[in-house]
C-alpha cells in the first residue's frame, strides 16, 4: 500500500532564506575542516605512512572531484534542501534516506564534540604559551566556544559566513606563507621529486595514505544543505563545490610538500614517525622563531571555533530538515520572520551538545583521549556517508536516465570504489583512528551502523503508524 499524501503545510512555510554568494558558501564550508588544525596537527601523521603524500592529495581530490560530479548532478536533478538525507532517499529509498540522515546528525555530531574538546585543549595552549603556568579546566573553554557559535547560529548564516571568511582567510594567509618560505628555500636538503612521485604510493601504506588523506576533504559536500540560503542555488552549490575541492588538494599538497622540506625528503617520514605532533612546530621554530609558535596558538583557537560555528550551522539544518518533515518536533522547524534561519533547530542542537558537554565533564576522563575518540567515529561516519551517498546517485540516474553516463555513471563508480577501499581501510584498521582497547574499537566502530539501522527501523515503524510523515522524508510531498 502506497504511503498517504502528506497534508501539511507544503516546504515554503519552513523554508530557510538568504542571499550567500560562491565566496560565502565557500568559506563557510571550508571553515569546517579547519585547514590550519589539519596542516599544524594531521598532515605529519600522513607523512609517517610514506614520502608521496602531496602526490596522494592530488590523487584524492581527483578522486572527490568525480564524487562530486554526480553529487552536483543531484543538486540540480533534486532541487530540495537536505543533502546526504535527501539524496539517500531520492536514490536508495525513504528507510536508508531516514537512516542516512541519522547517520549525518550522529557523523556531525561526533565531529562537533571533537571540535569543542580539542578547541578547549587549544585555549589552554593558547594561555600556556603566554603565561607561566597558568591554566584552566579544558571544559571551561569548550564551553565558551560553544555559547559563542550557538549564539551565532541563531542569525542568518550571512554573519556566520563573514565571521568564518575572516578567520579562513587569515590561517590561509599564514600557512601560505609559511609554504613559500619552505619551497622557495628548499628546506634542509633541497627540492625533491620523490614527495610528488605516484609511484612512490604503491606501497602497502596506500589504503592508510588515502584514507587519511579522504578524511581531510570533509565539508565540501554541506554546499548542497545551504540550498536555501545562497543565490542561484544551481550554479553557486556546483561552483563552491568544485572550488572547495580544488583548493583542499592544492593547498595541503603545498603544505605537506613544505612540511617534508622543513625535515629533508630523505628524513621526513622517520622525522614524522617518531613524533608527528612536533614536526610542525619544530619546523616554524627552526624557520620563523618563537613568536610564529605563539601566533599560531592563537590562530588554532580561531580556527577550531570556525569548524564548530561551522558545524553547529550544519548540524542546524539537518535538524531543521528533520522537523520540517515532522520525524523531529514541528515546533523547532520554525524559520525565523526577520533572519530567516532556523533559529529553533539551533537551540535545540545547542541544548543537546550542551547536555553532552555537561555529561563528559562529569564523567571525566582525558581530553585528548576523547577528542581522538569523537574523531575517530565522526571520520569513519563520513566515509559511510559518502559511500551510500554514492551508491544513491547512481541508482537514482541510472532508474531516471537522466544526465551523461560519464558524470553520472563511470565517475561516481570509480569514486565509489576509491570511497570503498578507504572505508575497508578504516574498518580494519580502526584502530590507526582511534587508541583504545579492542572492546572500545568495536562500539566505536558499530556506532555508525547503529544510527543507520535506528533510522531504517524509525521509517518502517513510520510507514505503518503515521504514513503521512513517512511520505514526507527526504523534504518530499508526495
Amino acid at each position: 500500500m502506497p504511503p498517504a499524501a502528506a497534508t501539511e503545510l507544503p516546504d515554503t512555510t519552513y523554508q530557510l532564506r538568504g542571499r550567500m554568494g560562491t565566496g560565502g558558501l565557500l568559506f563557510t564550508v571550508l571553515a569546517f575542516t579547519a585547514p590550519l588544525g589539519v596542516v599544524y596537527g594531521f598532515v605529519s601523521v600522513n607523512i609517517s605512512f610514506g614520502i608521496a603524500v602531496p602526490a596522494a592529495f592530488i590523487l584524492v581530490a581527483v578522486l572527490v572531484g568525480l564524487f562530486a560530479l554526480g553529487f552536483t548532478a543531484m543538486t540540480r536533478a533534486v532541487p530540495r534542501p537536505g543533502a546526504f538525507y535527501t539524496y539517500i532517499r531520492e536514490g536508495l529509498g525513504r528507510p536508508l534516506g531516514l537512516g542516512g540522515s541519522f547517520l549525518a546528525l550522529v557523523t556531525y555530531g561526533f565531529n562537533i564534540t571533537s571540535a569543542l574538546v580539542v578547541g578547549g585543549i587549544a585555549v589552554n595552549n593558547l594561555i600556556g604559551a603566554f603565561t607561566d603556568g597558568l591554566s584552566a579546566p579544558w571544559w571551561l573553554w569548550s564551553l565558551v566556544l560553544l555559547v559563542v557559535a550557538g549564539g551565532l547560529s541563531y542569525f542568518n548564516v550571512e554573519l556566520s559566513a563573514k565571521v568564518l571568511s575572516v578567520i579562513l582567510v587569515i590561517e590561509v594567509l599564514l600557512v601560505t606563507i609559511f609554504d613559500v618560505r619552505l619551497i622557495a628555500s628548499g628546506g634542509v636538503e633541497g627540492q625533491s621529486v620523490a614527495a610528488w612521485n605516484p609511484a612512490h604510493l604503491l606501497t602497502p601504506s596506500l589504503g592508510v595514505l588515502l584514507l587519511f588523506s579522504i578524511g581531510v576533504f570533509n565539508g565540501f559536500e554541506a554546499t548542497a544543505i545551504y540550498r536555501d540560503e545562497v543565490r542561484r542555488p544551481e550554479v553557486t552549490i556546483p561552483r563552491a563545490t568544485y572550488l572547495a575541492i580544488g583548493f583542499l588538494g592544492v593547498f595541503y599538497a603545498l603544505s605537506a610538500y613544505a612540511l617534508i622540506l622543513s625535515a629533508g625528503a630523505s628524513r621526513a617520514v622517520e622525522v614524522a614517525g617518531k613524533d608527528p605532533t612536533a614536526m610542525m612546530p619544530d619546523a616554524l621554530l627552526t624557520y620563523f622563531g618563537m613568536f610564529a609558535n605563539q601566533l599560531i596558538s592563537i590562530l588554532l583557537v580561531t580556527s577550531f571555533f570556525a569548524s564548530t560555528l561551522s558545524l553547529q550551522n550544519i548540524l542546524s539544518r539537518y535538524t531543521h530538515s528533520l522537523a520540517v518533515d515532522g520525524i523531529f518536533p514541528r515546533a523547532i522547524a520554525a524559520v525565523h520572520s526577520r533572519h530567516g534561519s532556523p533559529h529553533r533547530a539551533a537551540m535545540a542542537l545547542f541544548g543537546v551538545l550542551l547536555t553532552v558537554l555537561i555529561v563528559l565533564i562529569v564523567f571525566g576522563g582525558d581530553a585528548n583521549v576523547l577528542y581522538a575518540a569523537a574523531g575517530g567515529v565522526a571520520f569513519y561516519g563520513m566515509l559511510l556517508l559518502l559511500f551510500l551517498t554514492g551508491i544513491a546517485v547512481i541508482t537514482y540516474f541510472r532508474r531516471n536516465r537522466d544526465g551523461s553516463v560519464w558524470r553520472t555513471l563511470i565517475a561516481p563508480v570509480v569514486a565509489l570504489v576509491g570511497i570503498g577501499f578507504a572505508l575497508l581501510t578504516a574498518t580494519f584498521n580502526m584502530d590507526l583512528l582511534v587508541v583504545g582497547s579492542p572492546l572500545l574499537l568495536l562500539v566505536l566502530l558499530l556506532i555508525p551502523y547503529a544510527s543507520l539501522v535506528v533510522g531504517v527501523l524509525h521509517a518502517l515503524v513510520l510507514r505503518r503508524r503515521r504514513p503521512d510523515t513517512y511520505a514526507r522524508i527526504g523534504r518530499a510531498l508526495e
